[in-house]
Formats: C-alpha cells, structure tokens, sequence
C-alpha cells in the first residue's frame, strides 16, 4: 500500500506550490540564519582572539611593573636590615674601608646607627637610578640623603614627610608608600621602611623612584594606557597625563583585582586588568580603549558582514529566481490543471454534442452529460457497443482518433468521434457523439440535387449534341457543295458570290465551333491532343490563311521569329491553331490601317519543357482600359465600331481556357488610339531531330546583306539566314556596294512593285507581301512570301547555287494520287449522299451508297468494299450498330464514322462499336482525303 494511502487528506497540503513556497523561504531563512551564526562566531573568535593578546601584553607589564617594585623593596629592606644601632656615642665622621665598605653613621636622639654599603650595593643603586635617603623621626631633624645620583640631592617634600612622620603603622615589616605630589614635575615615588621596627623613633629608611623612572618601569606600548593608584584611589602616575600629574589629583573608581570591561553607560570604552602591588594597598592599572581595538575588528567585521549581506542577497535572488522559474510556473500549471478540469466539466456539461469517458478496464462510464445520458440509455447492446469500440481504439498507435456512424432505433443518425486518453491515472475512452440527422437530410438533398443537376447537364450535352448534328449536317452540304462548286469554272462574278457565301458559311461554322467548344470546356469534354508539330510552319499557315483579308484592308501582316526556335514541338496544335487563329482574327477586324506585327519566342527552357510565346501587336482602335478586365469573359464586345462585324463575343473567352487548360498563361496590353498586344505563353515538349528531318536546307558560308525599311524584319531574317549557315548581315541603306558572291536580300512589307532595290547585279531574292510561294522570274532574281521562311530558304539556297530539295515540296499542296479503292456509303441523307459520293469520286473512288445501316448490311452480304463510311445517326440500324453487326459477322474490313456530333464521349463510342477512324461533319476535301490515304490502292 502506498504511503499516500495512509496519511490524512490534509497533510497533503504540503504539496502545494504556497507549502513549497513556504518550505522554500524556510530553508533560506535558516541558511541565512546560520550564516548570521557563523559570522557572529567568527567575530566573536576573533575579538576574544585579540583579548585574549591583550590581556597577554598587560600581564606582561603588570609582571615588569611587579618585578620593578618587588626589587625596589627587596633592596630596601636589605639595606633596612643591615642597619646597626651603637651603643656609644660614635664619631660625626664618617668611616670608609677604602675598597671595601661605605660606612654611613646615622645620628638620632635615640641613638647612633650605621649602615654599611659596599661599592657593589652603590654601583648597583647607580644602575637602578635610585636615590637613598633617610628621615629622622624627628620633626625638627632634617633628611639625609645618603645617595643620590644627581650632584644636589633633591628635598624631599614636606608633603610626604608630613604623611609619613604621621603614619600609624604597626610594628613589623612595614612599608611606606608615598608619592610626591609636586606640580612641575613627574611625581616621584617613595618607599620607606622603619629603620628598626623595634624603635619606632629610629627613622625611616626610604628609596626615591624618580617620576620618569618610574613611568619608564611601567610603561608598555602593548599593553595599552596605565594608572598607578594609592589607597585613596588617588592616580599616582599615569601614560596619558604624566606631564600634568604633579600639578593635580585624579580620582579612579576602586575595583578589585581582576580583567574585564569597563566604563561607558550602554557599551563599555575600554578594557581594564588591575592588579594590587605587592607589600602595598596601591594598584595598578593598564586599560586598552575600545577604540583601539576596533581597527583590528574592521576586517574581520568587515567580511563577514559582506559574506552575511551577500548570502542573504543570494538566498533573496534565488528564493525569487526558483519562485519565478518553478513555483510560480507550477503554480500556474496546477491552476491550469485545476481551471481546465473544472473547464472541460462545465463544457462536457453544456456541450451540445454527446459525451461520455469510458474506463478502458471495466467500460463504465466516468464521466458524462445530459445529452449522453438521453441518447445513450445503457443495455447490453451498448455495453458491448462500448468494449468494442474501447478494443478498436487501444488497438491502434497512441492518440488516434476514429471516427464511425451511427444510426439510432428512432431514426436518428450519430457521428461517433473517440480516442484513446488518460483520465485521473487510468486508461480512458473519450466518445463525443454529434447529431447529423439534419446533415444526412442535407446531403440526401443534395444528392439528389446533383442527380437533377446531372441530368439537367447530359439533357444540355444532349440537347447540344442534337443541334450540333441537326445544324452541322445541312451545313455539311453547303460548305462541301461549295468546294465543290469552287473547283469548277466560274466567271468573276460567280466567284465573287461564292466567296461571299463561303465568308458567310465560315463564320456561321465558326460560331457553331465556339459555342460548342464553350460547352465542352464547361462539361469537362474537352481533352488535349498531344502531337509533334513545328510552331514556324503553324505560325506561317495560320498567317496565310489571314493574308487575303489583310492585303484587303490594306494591312500589313508581318512576322518575326526568333531564331533560336526549335524544329518541332509537343503539344495540342489544333487548339495552339485556334488560339493564335482567334488572335490574328481580332487583330485583323478591329485594324483599320497600319500594321499587324506576329513575333514568337522562344522563352526559356524547364527541364523537358520548353515556353514559347506568341504576340500579336496591332495599330488598332485600342481597348479601354475598363474593359480590359472583362475581355475573356463569354459574350463580353468591347465598344461596339460601326466599321467592323460584331462577333459572338467566344473567342477570347475560348483562347483564355484553352490556354490554361494548357497550362500557359495569357496577357493583353491596350491603349486606346495606339493598338493592342495579346501575347499567350505555353509549355511544350522537347522533340530531338535529325537533320535531315529540317525543313530548311543548310546555306554556304557566304555573305548575305539583308535590308527592309522595318529594321525588324531584316535582323529576323538575317538572324534566320545565320542559323541556316549563311554570314548574314543587316544593312540600313538601300545603296549598297555590290561584291562577288554576296546574295542580297529584300524585305517588303507591301506589294513588290514597292521594292526600293530594284538594280543589283547579282544574285537578289525578294520578299513581298503579294508573294505566297517561291518564284523565279529571271535567272538572278528570286520572288518569296514575305512570311514564308521555307521559301526564302529555298531561294537564298539557289541563289548560292544549291540543289533544292525536292521533299519539301511534297507538303506544298494536297498530293493528287488517286485513292482507287471501292467505298459503301451508308447516309440518310439524300444531299449529304450526292456529295459525299462527288468528293469520293474526285478523289478516285468508286461509290456505292445505301440510304440507312440495315441496307448496308445488305449490300455488305452480296458486295465485297475496301471500306465503309458510314453516318453515325441513320434511322433502323445506325452507325455504331451497323460497325457491331459487321464485326459480329467476321468482316475486317475498315470502317469510317462520319458525325456532326463533336462531343468528347463521341469518339470513344465510335472507336468503342469497331470502327476504325472517324470524322466530324462538316470536313473538308482534304480532310477525307488524308483519312482515306492509308487505304490506298493501286499505283499513283
């Protein structure tokens, strides 16, 4: 059993961040605390350290000092002792024993006494500068002095003799001890001893102790300040003022023996050791103020308060600094913890969604709210609903959620989100159950809004696919009628109407194209066709096919490419044709005069991809610039011109979403009065040739001069005649210094009578703009397309004298080799008949039509054909059944669908029913043409 277990609910109070914050501050406090001991012990150390030296330098002194007055006293009772009294009257003389003795003869009332002094004793009263002298007992006998140092004995003072003559002591060993109170100078000391103790009127005997002497013997510069004190406490001698002490009395408090603290009221100013002189009732004292010992305090006081202050500084920062980066942030997160368990109750409360914890040991709910308690009432069922969704969520990694449906008995339908979690140190499920039924009611309607909307889109995509037949099959017969009509011999005037109506028949065509292509971008229809193609030859057809209706208006339509082009390319070229076609229309029916400028780029290479650019510049009316933003919207005509044909409005529309479509993007820059740029960009493929693949024919290192009156023009020309190998050269001037071998070439943006060059006498090739092929109208002089490269290649080449290759020319026009195969028309259409029979038959067929696929089929039983071109739309049996029916029976022969519907799904379904290739109404002579070729029969 945990220890938790066993302790009461409260002690578990400790664990909160105050307790700890407590326990912290406690735990500082107690460090500091120490610290404060230690620091105090230490100071305390060092104080008794220094008493402690103190006290040893004043016993020191104390001791000199005793041994000072010890000898003193010793000495004098010596001499005292060695006194004699005489019995007779002696002689005043005195008696020397020369080299032996000093007699000194001491005459007294009561009798005679002699002291004996050796030369030793005197030598050694000498050394201790101590004068010896002796005072009768009477008062009217004068002192004698018996040594002295100085040559005049001193007087004794009346003072002293006064105290001592009027001293009551008792028999025996006494001592005098006496000090001169004389006021100019050091006192003196005095001791004195009865002559004879037994005779009290034999004198005294006594030692004067001069004052410096006797400031000398006490004196210790240790041992601090000293006072000698008598029995009155009256100051004898002192180190302070031992200048002044003969001039004045000083009273000191009388203590008893012994070392300590004295003086001051609330701290004691110095420290005291008084010790009692021997034989005396004197004292003396040496005392140390306070204020010498504290300089010796400051260091040691000094650091330890600076350790004390820095460890409580510490102990503050860091008690803050654990406050701040533990307790505080722990605190924070235990009321986070808090705040966020009372939160996630009161939201699993109010929530308005179902939720409930699970226990992953046992699946009883922990923890639920209302709504889960109404939409989960608990049984068997969802008892085991419960373990199965516990083992499905600890079974997979840690922290997944998952997610399931549920649909209730009365109709309801839940969404179950649950995950794996921890909840109060166990193994939990948390479940959170949403009400989708209004949800699953929304998207029930939405599916069948899109079912509506589906069919609503294949009623349009069969309503288009309807009209694009219906409309594409009559048109069908007139524009074949008119091709047909067109091959055959017309005056001028007929050959107007035609081209009339074929302009007419054109553009009716046109808008049907646009408005189905809207249709099928729309529906998702519209797939790109990947094919290699050169972008130089699709640039230069779609500009010729615009040529006729510029040299009308009398635009220039010019072309500039960059040389660095590749060969060929992979991409769509139908809808890249439809683009730039879209473009140059524009530029051509929005151009009143001036010129219309076609440049192609070559961008930049990324990677496999390649981006090319084509711009078409015009010196048109130019766009508003409010307009310009809504030009590739559907149906949007800029400001209506009363001299030109108002369009559908489709075509830039179509050119933006073929171009993203492609991946590319497009732009347009207009000034109203100055023209218009459009420019599209596309990614295409890399395509590796051979260079006998080129359509150009490599050029002799030679020089070339090109000149034109646009500078343009003549350096992408010379630019071109460089990559071909020729040293081209643009030249500015028309008059230009003929040299052997040098081929000149001109550029003319008008007809060729408006060539400047006219005389050259060499080689000279002209490009012009009434000039679609290559032609050679003298030996020396060359007539190209001014936008054809391919011919002015050829000629730049037979102006150097090389061979022309004559594979080039095979792309010049629709080859006339007769088909000669035996085709089965089936069509239910009569006109559609007539003529599909006429282009058959121009093409070297033989035909043999069927008005409807039952017929064919028929005729397919008793007939043996080459192939089968057949309408997918007849009455009875229809294309796709007669294609089925046909390689149902075995027959392998080709099969060809002909359609006006042009939607995406068409070709699959033709291509699925067994046919082999299909066509899209209306087609052109050379379109069936280049279908049938791979079925061609017979010699050409």
């Amino acid at each position: 059993m945990k220890l938790a277990n066993l302790l009461p609910a409260a002690q578990w109070n400790l664990s909160t961040p105050i307790a700890a914050r407590n326990l912290l501050r406690l735990f500082a406090i107690t460090l500091v605390a120490g610290v404060y001991v230690g620091a105090y012990g230490y100071m305390r150390m060092t104080l008794n350290e220094e008493i402690s030296s103190r006290r040893r330098y004043m016993n020191e002194a104390i001791f000199n000092a005793q041994d000072f007055f010890v000898s003193r006293q010793t000495l004098l009772k010596s001499l005292g002792l060695s006194t004699v009294k005489h019995a007779a009257t002696a002689s005043d003389s005195e008696t020397y024993i020369p080299g032996e003795e000093v007699h000194i003869v001491l005459r007294q009332p009561s009798g005679t006494w002699s002291l004996w002094l050796t030369p030793r004793m005197l030598d050694f009263l000498r050394t201790k500068q101590t004068n010896l002298v002796y005072v009768p007992h009477a008062l009217d006998a004068s002192v004698q002095w018996l040594y002295s140092r100085p040559e005049v004995p001193p007087q004794v003072p009346n003072a002293v003799l006064q105290r001592l003559r009027g001293s009551t002591g008792e028999p025996g060993n006494e001592q005098i001890w006496l000090a001169d109170p004389g006021d100019d100078k050091p006192p003196s000391l005095y001791i004195f001893i009865a002559m004879d103790e037994r005779d009290r009127a034999s004198g005294w005997l006594g030692l004067e102790v001069e004052g410096p002497q006797l400031v000398a013997a006490l004196r210790h510069e240790q041992a601090g300040e000293f006072q000698l004190v008598d029995s009155a406490s009256q100051i004898i001698a002192s180190k302070d003022r031992e200048q002044q002490l003969t001039s004045q009395r000083h009273t000191a408090t009388h203590v008893d023996d012994g070392f300590g603290w004295e003086g001051g009221y609330w701290l004691p100013d110095r420290l005291s050791i008084r010790k009692q002189l021997d034989h005396s009732d004197w004292q003396i004292i040496y005392s140390t103020p306070l204020a010498s010992i504290v300089p010796v305090l400051i260091l040691p006081f000094g650091l330890a308060v600076l350790i004390s202050v820095a460890v409580t500084l510490l102990m503050l920062w860091l008690v803050r600094r654990v406050d701040l980066r533990l307790i505080r942030p722990a605190a924070a997160r235990i009321e986070a913890l808090v705040e966020s368990e009372a939160f996630s109750s009161a939201v699993i409360r109010t929530a308005p969604v179902a939720l409930c914890v699970l226990r992953r040991r046992d699946g009883a709910v922990v923890l639920a709210n209302r709504l889960s308690e109404q939409w989960l009432v608990m049984g068997d069922e969802r008892t085991r609903a419960c373990q199965d969704w516990i083992t499905r969520a600890f079974g997979k990694p840690a922290q997944t959620s998952c997610t399931e449906e549920l649909q209730m008995a009365d109709g309801r339908h839940l969404c179950l989100s649950y995950a794996p979690t921890r909840y109060r140190r166990e193994d939990v499920l948390i479940c959170a159950f949403s009400d989708i039924t209004e949800r699953k009611t929304a998207e029930l309607s939405l599916q069948q809004a899109r079912a509506l909307a589906d069919a609503a889109n294949e009623a349009k995509t069969l309503f288009l696919a309807t009209m694009s037949h219906e409309i594409r099959t009559p048109l069908y017969g007139m524009l074949a009628t008119l091709e047909l009509l067109s091959r055959t011999h017309l005056d001028s005037q007929q050959r107007g109407y035609l081209n009339a109506i074929e302009g007419s028949s054109a553009t009716l065509l046109q808008l049907i194209c646009d408005v189905l292509d809207v249709s099928k971008i729309e529906a998702g229809q519209l797939a790109l066709e990947v094919s290699a193609f050169s972008p130089v030859e699709l640039t230069q057809d779609v500009m010729q096919g615009y040529m006729g209706a510029a040299h009308t208006k009398g635009l220039q339509l010019l072309s500039c490419m960059d040389p660095q082009l590749p060969e060929q390319v992979l991409g769509d070229t139908t809808r890249t044709r439809q683009i730039l076609g879209n473009l140059l229309s524009n530029a051509v029916k929005f151009t009143r005069s001036g010129r219309i400028m076609v440049r192609l780029h070559l961008v930049g290479i990324e990677g496999e991809r390649m981006m090319l650019r084509w711009q078409v510049v015009d010196t048109g009316q130019g766009i508003p610039e409010q307009d310009q933003q809504h030009l590739f919207e559907p149906f949007f005509q800029s400001g209506p011109s009363t001299n030109t044909v108002a369009g559908t409005g489709l075509g830039l529309s179509i050119c933006k979403r073929l171009v993203e479509l492609m991946n590319g993007s497009i732009r347009v820059f207009s000034e109203p009065g100055l023209g218009s740029s459009f420019s599209f960009t596309l990614p295409l493929g890399q395509l590796a040739l051979d260079e006998d693949q080129s359509w150009a024919q490599p050029l002799l290192n030679q020089g070339v001069m090109v000149y034109s009156p646009v500078p343009e023009l003549a350096d992408h020309a010379a630019g071109w005649l460089r990559r071909w190998g020729a040293r081209a050269q643009a030249i500015g001037v028309p008059d230009v210094r003929h040299e052997p071998g040098i081929v000149l070439v001109e550029l003319c943006p008008g007809p060729a009578s408006s060539a400047v060059i006219r005389q050259w006498p060499g080689p000279l090739v002209l490009a012009c703009a009434d000039e679609h092929a290559l032609s050679r109208p003298s030996t020396q002089y060359w007539q190209v397309g001014l936008n054809n490269l391919q011919c002015l290649n050829q000629a730049v080449s037979q102006a150097q004298g090389i061979e022309a290759r004559h594979s080039a020319t095979a792309r010049q026009a629709m080859i006339e080799t007769k088909l000669c195969i035996h085709v089965l028309v089936a069509e239910d259409n009569v006109i559609n008949q007539l003529i599909l029979r006429d282009q058959l038959e121009k093409l070297g067929c033989t035909v043999t039509l069927a008005n409807d696929g039952e017929q064919a089929l028929a005729l397919c039983q008793k007939e043996v054909f080459d192939l089968v071109l057949t309408d997918v739309n007849m009455p009875r049996i229809n294309g796709y059944q007669l294609a089925q029916h046909l390689r149902q029976q075995g027959h392998a022969i080709p099969i060809v669908g002909a359609t006006a519907n042009a939607m995406l799904d068409e070709a699959e379904r033709c291509l699925g029913a067994g046919m082999d290739q299909f066509l899209v109404k209306p087609f052109t002579l050379h379109a069936l043409y280049q279908c049938l070729l791979p079925y061609r029969k017979g010699a050409a």
